[in-house]
């Protein structure tokens, strides 16, 4: 006789891995063998090790519905559901002990998110939840009360379904958005999507002599001439553009959008008047002519850039084209090059509360799937794990099967 699992999970990233850990701890925990997960790649946790640049950067201190990108009425939902889920706590009931830096990104005490992985896994074996690897999923058919799920060697049935594919982004990691048409075969919708969290490509007309130099900068985004966002951070010139921490934190509000420019802002520790302040006194000095009168303040050559670009070698407006130093936005590395998926399946067709399909009961969407994006800093793992959470909650709770 056939196998019904409880639940079947496709994909076994962050959202996903989480999903099976919630389904088997808690309040009417399933028994290991009642879930599968099924994973394209041949381990795992494959981008999960790779966040904070190797580090784990999991969570944040601070988030807030303006740390994310999508239906803001979703997105308020899903922030009222962080208390009840108190990821800092469930993540140490795991044994993931986590720190704070300066910013409020929080990682785990090792640094090592490939740790966060192995605790996970731990858990799961523990738990005896089955990874199913090299095992792409083709097809999802709904058949006389389950699932019926296909990959090119196995059909698995299954009671639920929890779609955790990702996004778009990074397919080095397996997520080359193929996978939304799993969601698209029960009528949902696919919203356009975009990169994010991604180096952007400006006019290098200013800036062609300054690839691989960084310097600490406040750099605004502006559509239409109009402030959008801000980040202050590491700005690394490179030969397309732009990178850096600032870049990928603005990154996340302008992908998707036209006429886009970043004003730059160096020594952002320092106001308009301050730097005005600090070259009239480099003026009475009497050797810092215009050439030399950044020399020792910034890098040398961002020196020269700013000041081809200031109406006068005067102190006044020197210090304004360090304020003001813009490039226009051209466009964006691209998805190989992105963190994060910008779009996805549209929300609207999800319940914020329990993450089930609102066009198939017994389906649940979750993480990057779904039309929600956030900022750098921890914010994307929030959404992926908790909505992974209050998706394997409500599955147990059956509530997922009672309502839309």
């Amino acid at each position: 006789m056939q196998k019904i699992y409880r639940s079947a999970i496709v994909g076994g990233g962050a959202a996903g891995l989480m999903a099976a850990v919630e389904l088997t701890r808690g309040e009417n925990p399933f028994k290991g063998g009642d879930v599968v997960i099924l994973e394209k790649n041949d381990r795992v946790g494959k981008k999960l090790i790779a966040t904070g640049n190797g580090q784990g950067n999991l969570t944040n201190a601070s988030i807030k519905s303006q740390n994310y990108y999508g239906d803001k009425d979703f997105i308020n939902s899903f922030l009222s559901s962080l208390e009840k889920v108190d990821l800092v706590g469930y993540l140490e009931k795991l044994g993931i002990y986590l720190t704070c830096d300066k910013q409020g990104k929080m990682y785990p005490l090792s640094k090592q998110a490939s740790a966060v992985l192995d605790i996970i896994r731990a858990n799961l074996k523990d738990s005896g939840v089955s990874e199913t690897t090299n095992s792409e999923v083709k097809d999802i058919k709904y058949k006389n009360g389950a699932f019926e799920i296909i990959t090119k060697d196995q059909t698995y049935y299954s009671k639920s379904v929890v779609l955790a594919t990702g996004g778009a982004a990074a397919k080095q990691f397996g997520t080359d958005g193929t996978a939304y048409r799993l969601a698209q075969r029960f009528d949902h919708t696919l919203t356009k999507v975009y990169p994010s969290l991604v180096q952007l490509k400006t006019d290098t007309t200013l800036i062609r002599a300054l690839k691989g130099l960084k310097e600490t900068a406040r750099v605004v985004a502006k559509v239409d001439g109009k402030e959008i966002k801000s980040a202050t951070g590491d700005l690394l010139f490179t030969e397309f553009g732009v990178s850096g921490s600032s870049i990928f934190s603005l990154s996340a509000g302008v992908t998707d959008k036209e006429n886009v420019s970043l004003k730059i802002e160096f020594l952002p520790e320092l106001s308009l008047s301050e730097v005005q302040n600090l070259l009239e006194q480099r003026e009475k000095i009497g050797y810092f002519d215009r050439e030399n009168l950044l020399t020792g303040i910034i890098n040398k050559r961002v020196g020269q850039a700013v000041l081809k670009t200031a109406k006068s070698g005067s102190a006044k407006d020197v210090a304004f084209a360090l304020k003001n130093f813009t490039l226009k936005v051209t466009g964006n590395l691209g998805f190989n090059y992105a963190q994060v998926t910008k779009g996805g399946i549209r929300t609207a067709e999800v319940n914020p509360a329990s993450m089930q399909s609102r066009m198939q009961k017994g389906l649940y969407i979750v993480g990057e799937t779904l039309d929600i994006d956030g900022d750098c800093g921890g914010y994307n793992l929030t959404f992926a794990f908790v909505s992974a959470i209050l998706a394997a909650r409500a599955i147990k709770e059956n509530k997922g099967y009672l309502a839309n």
